[in-house]
């Protein structure tokens, strides 16, 4: 039900691994997700945001200290639709202009009908 991976020393390619893993037919669901404290960029968020278009189990993402920039912030938002999302943490990542422009066109979209807790 939770998958705990903080400060694990991911790197970008590891943390997309991961992603694509939990998409995979017969991987058990996962409602809580905790990425804190790893590399992770561009390739990580596309694979996220693949993995919770995908996913309807996902209701909780920690993502604090990844490192993120405004191009993996806005790499996961764009096209996102996780409507299980309750909760997603960005906290101490540089989510810059592009990344809060792609988060609130997400959310003007109907992308996190969920969405309880930013």
């Amino acid at each position: 039900e939770e998958l705990n991976l903080v400060s694990e020393k991911l790197s970008d390619k590891a943390g997309a691994a991961v992603a694509v893993a939990l998409t995979r037919a017969g991987a058990d669901p996962v409602k809580i997700l905790i990425l804190v404290g790893n590399d992770l960029h561009l390739e990580t968020m596309s694979a996220l945001g693949s993995l919770l278009a995908s996913d309807r189990t996902i209701q909780e993402l920690d993502l604090q200290d990844c490192g993120l920039d405004e191009e993996a912030c806005a790499a996961l938002f764009e096209g996102l639709a996780a409507p299980a999302l309750k909760k997603l943490d960005l906290r101490n990542n540089g989510l810059g202009t592009r990344g809060g422009a792609a988060l609130v066109a997400a959310v003007q979209r109907g992308a996190l009908p969920a969405l309880e807790e930013l």
